[in-house]
């Protein structure tokens, strides 16, 4: 699955993402299409939670599930920081991180489990250092990254 159709996927399945979708970078032919924003995505389906429209988180991590699994680099990469975006949304929600934990897949459970031992071993070093060091996990490049084992 590449970036094009993973945003498909997302506009088809949650309508309301589909206007919310934004031209990455007019300078880089490869994400010349309409993407959405993975903190805008996590935002949403943290909101979808505290509402308690548990079906349609499931939907959301279902989706984000198989991109994990059948998607490029960049579909990996984008989930994610997606991922990411969630941990640092559901430290400050009533629900917490076991609220979004029972929605995980397998491989959705191994990136956020990873990302969460990433932000364990990190947490003495500069925010700086610390930004830095996951933003390079996140986005580590060359097939099986992205937090795949």
């Amino acid at each position: 699955m590449n970036l094009k159709q993973a945003m498909s996927y997302l506009g088809q399945t949650f309508p309301e993402m589909k206007n919310r979708q934004v031209v990455t970078s007019p300078w880089c032919p490869r994400f010349r299409e309409p993407i959405c924003d993975e903190h805008d995505f996590a935002r949403f389906v943290v909101t979808e939670m505290a509402q308690g429209k548990s079906h349609r988180v499931q939907l959301a991590f279902d989706g984000l599930e198989e991109m994990l699994c059948s998607g490029e680099i960049e579909v990996r990469d984008w989930v994610c920081t997606f991922v990411e975006a969630v941990q640092e949304l559901s430290e400050w929600k009533q629900t917490g991180a076991e609220g979004v934990v029972r929605f995980l897949g397998p491989e959705t459970r191994r990136a956020w489990e990873a990302l969460d031992a990433i932000r364990g071993d990190l947490a003495e070093c500069s925010t700086l250092e610390a930004e830095v060091t996951m933003w390079r996990a996140v986005h580590h490049t060359g097939r099986g990254a992205s937090l795949r084992g």
